[in-house]
């Protein structure tokens, strides 16, 4: 797969992307296009997936939310389990 700097893709194609138009490696790499060391680009992004993220994000805190509670109501349990099985083992 041809790698190439944000730079050389946007002359090549004639656009004017962004860099959070896609996904744009950390690490320096050999760009095909000037054949310099520059972080490269991995992937476009899809718009979906940020228009999608706001829409699962009020899902994640409440499932934080109902986990926290739920582990915070079993610990009184799960102490009295592991204190009996403590006891059986003297």
């Amino acid at each position: 797969m041809a790698e190439f700097c944000l730079e050389c893709w946007n002359k090549i194609n004639g656009t004017e992307g962004n860099e959070r138009k896609y996904i744009i490696s950390k690490d320096l790499d050999l760009c095909e296009g000037c054949g310099e060391l520059k972080p490269v680009i991995i992937m476009e992004l899809k718009e979906y997936i940020h228009k999608f993220r706001y829409f699962i994000l009020p899902i994640k805190i409440i499932y934080n939310i109902i986990s926290f509670i739920w582990r915070l109501m079993l610990l009184p349990y799960l102490i009295f389990k592991y204190n009996k099985s403590k006891n059986k083992c003297k």
